[in-house]
């Protein structure tokens, strides 16, 4: 039974705002969403002694084959809907210990049954989505505390023996008592004894109840930063954005639209950093004196943090919200923004589900970030997201990006984004590019240094100033190569090659992150002749170390940087000015450099390019672009050093012109020809399970299906593969991938959906998952 979600069940959204939501004159039946892998809710009776208080948006327990399980009540009933089974319903449990916090609205459950529709998503993983986080409750642990009559003891009424004497005077210290597992760590006999000599005086009690627990405040941000991981960048204050001229001219004029409630597109917003804040505070500031409350959206934690950081140097009080926080602090966050304190609300993703019920403008910082897409079910995009609340709700939405997204991009061409484009080619660095096609190459097989690449980082340092180099590619090789038979060790459980870190002597897979020994012998001929191929960080910083020995290096990587204290020690270096050559993959990206370096350097810039993805040409020019933006201007001699074998490249040479139109024109040409997006809908469709054959065999008759569906739309709908995923084993399991390309993004969908559930009937038992993803950013 397909349930009509707003029609029938619960008042206008809108009207929800003022009025709370009320179940239906005398309610018998409801129907529930469960948090499982299931596309439908189900209907249930509701008991008589529960008949007044289960309403739409309460949690409640209902029986689901043999066990009890705690779903989402979405719609009620006087009478047995139409559908549904006339018998075998069951009752519901009763309602969920938390059920009154968790009470939702109609326009989250609206907003659950969108991203589950458009996402072709399970509801019930959705609607986890919009709920409150809730931090699991630990089970109470007994402790022994002093009695009365121990409270009351001393030491001079009855004479105990020393362990006794110390453990009372222990006991005194902690009111709360001593936890009982204390007393099971270590040799403790002797105090073991003493406890039960103290019980069976009388003097000690065992206690089960829960210790109570502090109320957790959200954290607001107001002049200082220090909260928030990494501070604003080095020499910049709240002061030291300025507009240019043309940006004092037309971003007003946008907020005036905003001012005046007009019906105003969503604005996509190009532009310096720097340019990009100014404009927030503007847009936020106009928007909080219209009495509206302000969302923004980062990619990373760290810009996030850096955005509040700024917003908060500038008198504003911005909350945090994102998966870096402890469960309980992102709950009393939530509950702030539910209640209507907050007025600016920075995260990452998670964060376009918050409950602001004021909301006038939503702010998506780097709109082209992989980042803002989920990976896991169901996988959402946040700035579509956002997308949607925005036009729902009335407000204003800006995508905000030194270089959009090709779909951003096409969105403004079509009239469907208004643009404000706000260039400064004058902050540019120097540009120059090294052909290494004909260059040799270093005894390891990978280009590290050129001679141009060493004089730039002599330069740089005879001038006491920063250096960095970017190369997105962690460890010190890529792989370790046999020069015999050309095997390389692999991980056990995923298809790709381990990756070499001499430091540690060892090798990692990055998908699962299994490590093993570096192996003295080549694990298929058993030759010795295992060499390092390819360069990463760690293989740079060791060349540059060796070439420049009294240079203060420091490398930003996945395995040098792992909490936030080791981002903090790192800012406070480059505050000090106590590193003079900095070595990073994209991690250098979230520190703040922008405009800092004297000297920038890409050792294999094309290196992102050998990747089996329509997106990677993309990918690579923003790269160049963020790593042109850490370079200070050409004005002042700053230089960007592109070390590729590919310097036709569309991406470098509109780079090293300094005309985005080369790139754009380009690509775009590319992808019009091969029909990719966002001149066709993508959904890719993921098969996977333990067993190869198994896992082949459902892929190629998930493929068969798909064509007899779209048999005589072949021009509107193309179904391509099935083929092994670009790594066929991950984490143990075997994937295999179809995509289906269609002309109108409910076409793919719907017969992907339809097919799916054929599928699932069939091999219920298999251990087969058929996973659905919508507008894939990535092909891997």
């Amino acid at each position: 039974m397909e349930p009509v979600l707003l029609e029938c069940r619960m008042l206008d959204p809108r009207s929800q705002r003022t009025s709370p939501m009320v179940p239906a004159p005398v309610p018998a039946y409801v129907d529930v969403v469960l948090p499982r892998r299931l596309h439908r809710p189900f209907t249930y009776i509701i008991p008589p002694e529960l008949k007044d208080r289960v309403v739409v948006g309460r949690s409640v327990v209902v029986p689901f084959g043999s066990q009890d399980l705690h779903g989402l009540v979405i719609a009620v009933y006087p009478r047995l809907p139409p559908g549904a089974p006339q018998k075998g319903l069951k009752t519901i449990r009763s309602l969920s210990a938390a059920s009154s916090d968790h009470l939702l609205t109609s326009e989250q459950i609206a907003l659950s049954h969108w991203v589950a529709e458009r996402y072709a998503a399970p509801w019930g993983q959705c609607i986890k989505l919009v709920l409150p986080p809730v931090a699991r409750a630990r089970p109470p642990q007994p402790r022994y505390v002093l009695t009365a009559q121990g409270l009351a003891m001393h030491s001079s009424v009855e004479p105990l023996g020393e362990t006794e004497t110390e453990l009372l005077a222990r006991l005194r210290r902690r009111p709360k008592g001593i936890m009982a597992t204390t007393f099971l760590k270590g040799d403790n006999a002797r105090l073991t004894l003493a406890l039960h000599t103290l019980v069976q005086q009388g003097l000690v009690g065992r206690c089960d109840e829960p210790v109570a627990s502090r109320t957790h405040r959200p954290a607001t941000l107001h002049g200082d930063t220090s909260a928030v991981g990494l501070p604003m960048e080095p020499g910049e204050t709240a002061d030291s954005v300025e507009p240019n001229p043309p940006e004092a001219m037309l971003w007003p004029a946008v907020l005036e639209q905003a001012r005046a409630k007009r019906t105003l597109s969503p604005v996509l917003l190009q532009g310096a950093h720097r340019t990009r804040q100014w404009c927030l505070i503007q847009a936020a500031q106009a928007i909080i004196r219209l009495g509206k409350q302000v969302l923004i959206l980062a990619g990373d934690v760290e810009q996030a943090g850096r955005l509040a950081g700024f917003l908060a140097a500038r008198g504003e009080r911005p909350m945090l919200l994102h998966s870096g926080l402890s469960m309980k602090a992102r709950a009393a966050v939530w509950q702030a923004a539910q209640e209507g304190s907050v007025k600016i609300l920075i995260g990452t993703r998670m964060a376009v589900f918050a409950p602001l019920a004021q909301l006038g403008l939503v702010w998506v910082e780097g709109e082209d970030d992989a980042s803002l897409k989920e990976e896991q079910v169901p996988r959402y995009h946040a700035r579509e997201v956002a997308h949607y609340r925005a036009s729902r709700e009335g407000a204003v939405l800006v995508l905000a990006s030194n270089h959009p997204s090709l779909e951003s991009l096409s969105a403004v061409q079509e009239g469907r984004l208004t643009a404000c484009v706000y260039r400064a080619p004058e902050q540019l660095p120097i540009v120059n590019v090294i052909d290494m096609k004909n260059s040799p190459r270093d005894a390891g097989g990978g280009t590290v240094l050129s001679p141009l690449l060493i004089e730039g980082l002599r330069g740089a340092l005879r001038q006491n100033a920063l250096s960095i180099l970017y190369l997105n590619r962690k460890g010190f090789a890529s792989v370790l190569h046999c020069g015999d038979c050309g095997a390389m060790p692999q991980c056990d459980a995923c298809s790709v090659a381990l990756t070499f870190f001499r430091r540690s002597n060892h090798i990692r897979c990055h998908y699962c992150g299994r490590t093993k020994p570096v192996p003295e012998h080549c694990p298929r001929c058993q030759s010795l002749k295992l060499e390092p191929v390819g360069s990463g960080t760690e293989r740079v910083e060791e060349a540059v170390r060796r070439q420049f020995p009294q240079a203060r290096v420091g490398r930003v990587d996945g395995e040098t940087i792992r909490r936030p204290a080791d981002a903090r020690a790192l800012h406070r270096l480059l505050t000090a000015g106590d590193i003079d050559i900095l070595i990073g993959t994209q991690m250098i990206f979230r520190l703040g450099l922008h405009g800092r370096a004297l000297f920038v350097a890409l050792p294999d810039a094309d290196a992102g390019l050998h990747v089996p993805d329509f997106r990677s040409a993309e990918r690579m020019y923003h790269a160049l672009l963020d790593a042109a933006a850490l370079a200070r201007p050409a004005s002042v001699g700053g230089q960007l050093l592109i070390q590729t074998r590919l310097a036709d490249h569309h991406a470098i040479m509109a780079l090293a012109s300094g005309d985005e139109e080369v790139f754009v024109q380009q690509e775009q040409a590319f992808r019009q020809m091969l029909q990719y997006p966002p001149w066709t809908c993508l959904v890719r469709l993921d098969v996977s399970g333990t067993k190869e054959a198994v896992v082949c065999h459902a892929a190629e008759r998930w493929a068969a299906l798909l064509r007899a569906h779209a048999a005589g739309r072949e021009r509107t709908v193309a179904v391509l593969g099935p083929s092994p995923a670009s790594h066929v084993l991950r984490r143990g399991r075997y994937c295999w991938q179809i995509l289906i390309k269609s002309s109108s993004l409910e076409a793919g969908k719907e017969i992907a959906m339809r097919t799916r559930e054929d599928l699932e009937r069939e091999s219920r038992r298999g251990g087969l998952r058929y996973d659905i993803d919508v507008d894939p950013v990535s092909m891997a």
